[in-house]
């Protein structure tokens, strides 16, 4: 995956997080939003995204129990910093792109 497609989807990642705050999303929701928006993105590639937006603090990552024995829900929520870096109160990111708002 080209690393401009990478930004793009990091991005929508943040545009429908911002959409849905203060509530947070299940990576299925997630990922089916994203294939809405036009850009599938395999679990495993959801999950490094995420990772990524977390280590930068745009996102949390939240793990908990489902209604199965043993089995973790994570539920991803923008933060703060995310929801500021969506509005343009931030510097520009080079590895997450947002739409300029007009």
């Amino acid at each position: 995956m080209a690393t401009r497609q990478k930004e793009l989807i990091r991005g929508k990642i943040l545009y429908y997080l911002a959409l849905i705050y203060p509530q947070s999303a299940t990576l299925p929701l997630l990922q089916g939003e994203l294939d809405l928006f036009g850009y599938p993105v395999p679990m495993n590639e959801l999950n490094f995204h995420l990772a990524y937006l977390a280590e930068k603090e745009l996102v949390s990552l939240e793990n908990q129990g489902g209604l199965q024995p043993r089995r973790k829900v994570t539920l991803v929520k923008i933060t703060a910093k995310g929801i500021d870096y969506q509005d343009g109160r931030l510097p520009a990111d080079e590895g997450v792109y947002v739409e300029p708002k007009l």
